[in-house]
């Protein structure tokens, strides 16, 4: 389970260590992960209804969303969750949650939980969706995320870097962000050697330069941004600097992107499934690669157009069910990407196999110098903030290397001030002045993969 020893917070004693509060809650954490992962798929979903019913009960009774949901359909809960009765609950979709706004939210949140912060999506899926947050998801998702580096044996004492979203003035080029440690996640219990972030606006030439002259052990990034890395390198005829392990987030990892990254840096790559409203979905196996459900903290349904459940391999709609957030509870919730199961993995661990996840890859911006960088889009509520007209779904297409398409959906179009000023701000956030076209829509039909993306480039390769 552990790779090497906590660290000890008692005078005087370092064997065995005696962790201070928090490190104490997340190894007791651990104790029990290390655990439930060998169930049988049977005894996790009976821990998982059990737990399920316990939020039933407090969103029935404390938020109103699920009040009249429950209401509507004439839903009791019964003393005992089955899976019959689970699929009986009506399918939340994304864009019923985001026009809840307040209603989502309870109005009763146990003293315990911790008090609320509010979080968002990034409006990848076309819809943000403003959501709550607890000191308790907040421990489980520390509890998830330290689960993936001890399955894959990751050396603390290493440098960890990361190419990653940050808000304008965050980490930039040339010199980025660094820290001593690995942060929250890793710090308060092991020694961490150093780590040190960059924002994914900076070019290929930055990224390449502040790779070179921080030389990592491990590498986080978007699977898009680390081929357009490997493509530049080998247009400069240049060798990329070698990496023990590269870890992809953010979007869905192709098979041919995954060898292309892995051969360009002749490392491994291991990647999760995570979403903003909660937390981490699935780890990729440490034996057979393929991605395991994070059952003790989410229910993931993969469904049919007409809410069936899908059979392994075939492609359906992901539904989620946060077991432990009772602040913004999230029932069979549609998180809006594509996937398929697959069967139990060779490892023998019972936690569901996801074989593969469609739908999460993000195109980038082509200028007309022949450069491609990640399309920098802003915060989702820009456009509200500089027209204050209300925003519900934004899609930004590049059609040509001097115009791009702004699709929106709004409470109501906008004057020509209003587009003046929105193209003003897409011409700062993209760095070019791009002619901007403007397409008001009452809504933003998915793409063929079954999730919206928020940014599409139309030029070939």
């Amino acid at each position: 389970m552990l790779n090497q020893l906590p660290i000890s917070r008692l005078s005087g004693i370092t064997f065995p260590a005696i962790a201070d509060g928090h490190g104490a809650m997340q190894l007791a954490l651990q104790y029990q992960l290390d655990a439930s992962q060998w169930w049988s798929p049977e005894r996790l979903q009976a821990h998982q209804f059990e737990q399920l019913r316990a939020l039933l009960v407090h969103a029935a009774g404390t938020v109103p969303y699920y009040q009249q949901l429950f209401g509507q359909q004439g839903l009791q809960i019964p003393e005992r969750i089955d899976a019959e009765y689970f699929r009986q609950i009506p399918i939340s979709r994304r864009l019923a949650i985001q026009q809840a706004e307040h209603a989502i939210e309870s109005l009763a949140l146990p003293a315990e939980h911790g008090g609320k912060e509010y979080g968002k999506t990034s409006g990848s899926t076309g819809r943000s969706v403003r959501f709550a947050r607890t000191a308790v998801t907040r421990t489980f998702w520390l509890a998830f995320a330290l689960r993936d580096h001890l399955w894959h044996g990751r050396d603390f004492a290493g440098k960890l870097a990361a190419i990653r979203w940050f808000a304008r003035g965050l980490a930039e080029a040339p010199v980025g962000a660094h820290e001593p440690n690995w942060g929250v996640i890793v710090a308060p219990l092991f020694a961490t050697g150093p780590s040190c972030t960059l924002n994914v606006a900076a070019t290929l030439a930055e990224q390449f330069d502040w790779l070179s002259r921080e030389r990592p052990d491990y590498l986080v990034s978007f699977p898009s941004n680390l081929v357009a890395l490997a493509g530049y390198a080998q247009e400069q005829g240049r060798a990329l600097p070698p990496v023990r392990e590269i870890r992809t987030i953010g979007e869905s990892l192709g098979s041919a992107q995954r060898q292309l990254i892995e051969t360009a840096w002749q490392a491994r790559v291991v990647d999760i499934y995570t979403c903003e409203e909660a937390g981490y979905l699935a780890l990729q196996c440490p034996s057979s690669g393929d991605y395991h459900v994070q059952a003790e903290n989410v229910i993931l349904e993969i469904v049919d157009a007409h809410g069936a459940p899908c059979p392994p391999g075939k492609i359906g709609q992901v539904l989620i069910t946060s077991l432990h957030n009772f602040a913004t509870p999230l029932i069979r919730y549609e998180v809006g990407d594509m996937a398929e199961f697959g069967e139990p993995c060779s490892c023998g661990r019972g936690l569901p196999v996801i074989r593969r996840i469609h739908g999460r890859k993000r195109n980038r911006l082509r200028l007309p110098s022949g450069e491609s960088l990640f399309p920098y889009l802003g915060e989702h509520g820009d456009i509200s903030r500089v027209t204050g007209v209300k925003l519900y779904q934004f899609q930004c297409i590049q059609h040509s290397l001097e115009e791009i398409e702004l699709k929106l959906v709004l409470e109501r179009p906008l004057d020509a001030a209003e587009q003046a000023a929105v193209s003003a701000l897409m011409q700062r956030n993209l760095g070019h002045p791009f002619r901007v076209r403007f397409n008001f829509l009452q809504e933003i039909a998915r793409g063929p993969s079954g999730k919206h993306e928020d940014f599409i480039s139309l030029i070939a390769d």
